[in-house]
């Protein structure tokens, strides 16, 4: 039954993505932003793994290399990025199949089994952000991957269960970030528990035990990650030190302004908004929780609080203090955290549960969260997502417009015509058939042009060995165009970084060849044809291109 359940919601979240992409042209460009990064570790000029970057964590990217052989007989998995597509289907549909596992092993009646699993994976943002391409539905099956095992070890105390529940966090951190603060509350979690259920004289060693048990994968997990990047890029950490870390382009999108800029609010109305937009009985829950635990001593409500608690908690400060983006699907995590308490108000107990079975009247609570979080939570969440203020992105802007279609200009809606120009510029290059190297740029922002080129050797991308040595001098490397990008899209862009007035005048060393414009009507780049300038032009290269 459980491989039928994934195989089935993996073709209902593909079949989703794929229409939206393929019909409606709606998507968000995280998602096939990490499928050109699996493409650059197999397709580009200089394949090699580490071309997936540093910057984001590399599982889902990982996760869709196999795919991109696959792109000669379907183009679209690389062109439209429904690499991704089956990438997110598979782990969304997967993480319904644990909230299946979580469900049997408490106990509930068949009829609760099911509501739970439909609880999970009918939610409105569930089937949206599974059928994205993008990392949460990574995220989300880790997590409730360790949550399982977690629960399994509250009752059992058997070290494999706390063995599994590390491994399960060492992946989830090479999905998303987002998994430290997890992993801190899992370990507070644990060493309570191991310092209290043993006899004092053993309280010390089992703590340790414990602790080391499910921190090994993690640490291992973390460490190779950082190493490896400090080895290839110099950075250790280069989500936050990189000029593309997410920092970075959070100062830059407060500076700019725009919708990203709208999105890192600091009102905790609009953070409240979007928690309880995404899961009305989020506060509800964990407080019911907490008081469960205190009337019944029994601490496997807090299991989901200790583990999801904390990521819910993160994402509300790193909006407040605008260290990450206000995006609504930040919030994801509060959907699983309250059917996850609900499904611990059920015991297991050596009876066969019956199909409607509650028992306990802790259970019977544990049912009426449930059944709300449906009749009420699903209607909350469309809503929230209709609301601009609430719903931020492309993806629900998108969704509603086809709702309301007709009502909204066609220049609003510039969500509709994301990578549209980026095709056409691909198109211009291939028509050229340009020889391999011909046409430099940073990928960090033109990596949609790379992804929709059918030639992808003529691009010189800044993964590629000689990036550096052809961005400084592009006539010595057989470099014909520059694609430069508006300085007020980025301020990380490398071009721009190494010649200043690139956008402006061509710096000296190429003549504009073509300007293109973005969704949004506003000029995104401009290719220079490359000229040979007098030594005297070009100056040394800075330390920050270096």
């Amino acid at each position: 039954m459980g491989l039928a359940l994934f195989a089935g919601l993996t073709a209902l979240y593909f079949a989703i993505g794929a229409v939206l992409v393929l019909r409606y042209n709606l998507f968000d460009p995280d998602s096939p932003s990490r499928v050109a990064n699996a493409g650059y570790a197999v397709m580009s000029r200089h394949a090699h793994l580490s071309a997936i970057g540093f910057v984001w964590n590399p599982l889902p990217s990982l996760v869709q290399i196999p795919l991109m052989g696959l792109s000669h007989w379907w183009p679209a998995l690389k062109t439209h990025g429904l690499a991704g597509v089956i990438q997110s289907s598979m782990f969304m549909a997967a993480a319904a199949v644990m909230i299946r596992r979580i469900a049997l092993d408490r106990g509930l009646g068949t009829a609760w089994v099911w509501l739970a699993v439909g609880c999970f994976a009918l939610q409105p943002a569930i089937i949206v952000y599974g059928a994205s391409g993008m990392s949460e539905a990574a995220q989300m099956f880790c997590v409730l991957w360790a949550v399982r095992y977690l629960l399994l070890w509250v009752d059992s105390q058997w070290p494999g269960h706390l063995g599994w529940a590390g491994i399960a966090l060492g992946v989830g951190y090479l999905a998303r970030y987002e998994l430290v603060p997890a992993v801190c509350g899992v370990m507070l979690l644990i060493a309570v528990l191991a310092w209290l259920r043993p006899p004092p004289g053993e309280r010390l060693a089992n703590l340790l035990l414990s602790v080391s048990i499910v921190a090994f994968p993690i640490v291992l997990s973390a460490a190779i990650w950082a190493i490896t990047g400090w080895i290839v890029s110099d950075q250790l950490f280069a989500t936050v030190s990189s000029q593309y870390g997410n920092e970075s382009q959070v100062s830059a999108a407060a500076s700019h302004g725009g919708p990203q800029g709208l999105a890192a609010s600091s009102d905790w109305v609009v953070i409240s908004a979007r928690l309880l937009g995404m899961q009305p009985f989020v506060v509800i829950a964990v407080a019911g929780a907490v008081a469960l635990t205190v009337l019944t001593r029994r601490v496997e409500h807090l299991v989901a609080v200790a583990a999801i608690g904390p990521m819910v908690l993160f994402t509300m400060w790193g909006q407040y203090s605008s260290l990450t983006f206000g995006w609504f699907r930040f919030y994801l995590m509060a959907v699983p955290l309250v059917l996850c308490i609900a499904m611990t108000c059920w015991r297991p107990g050596a009876e066969r549960p019956t199909r409607w079975h509650t028992g306990t009247p802790v259970a019977k609570l544990g049912a009426v969260l449930i059944s709300l979080s449906i009749a009420v939570g699903f209607p909350v969440t469309l809503l929230a997502s209709a609301d601009p203020r609430i719903g931020n992105q492309q993806l629900q802007f998108g969704l509603m417009s086809l709702i309301r279609d007709g009502d909204e200009s066609s220049e609003g809606q510039w969500y509709r015509r994301l990578l549209v120009t980026d095709r056409t510029l691909a198109d211009y290059f291939d028509r050229r058939n340009l020889p391999d190297g011909s046409v430099l740029m940073d990928s960090f922002v033109t990596w949609g042009v790379w992804l929709e080129s059918d030639r992808p050797h003529q691009f010189v991308i800044t993964s590629d060995y000689d990036f550096r040595a052809a961005l400084n001098r592009p006539w010595d490397f057989g470099v014909r165009y520059i694609v430069a990008v508006n300085p007020t899209v980025t301020d990380a862009d490398a071009v721009n970084r190494r010649y200043p007035t690139i956008w402006a005048d061509g710096a000296g060393i190429g003549m504009l060849a073509l300007t293109v414009y973005g969704a949004t009507g506003d000029e995104r780049f401009r290719v220079y044809e490359v000229i040979e300038p007098p030594s005297s032009v070009v100056d040394e290269p800075s330390a920050s291109t270096g």
